[in-house]
């Protein structure tokens, strides 16, 4: 794997890949509220959301170790 290529699952490690290629890795299950709390102003997607930005994971919804998200600002200030 080049360096600053996440591989897409690995078992055991949740990891949330934040806006300039910076991976923070958890080994437990947390919320995504708790990410956004260290992280105001920035909501938490799913991989796809290139492909749909509309989408993004409710404050209430647990990310679950072997999972891979996105933490980053979102394109619609309106929404902030």
């Amino acid at each position: 794997m080049a360096v600053g290529t996440v591989a897409k699952e690995e078992h055991g490690v949740l990891k949330l890949v934040h806006a300039g290629g910076f991976v923070e890795e958890h080994k437990n299950p947390i919320t995504a509220a708790a990410v956004m709390e260290k992280n105001p102003r920035h909501c938490v997607t799913r991989p796809d959301v290139f492909r749909y930005p509309w989408i993004v994971v409710r404050p209430e919804a647990v990310l679950n170790p072997g999972s891979l998200f996105h933490c980053s600002l979102p394109n619609d200030s309106s929404l902030v």
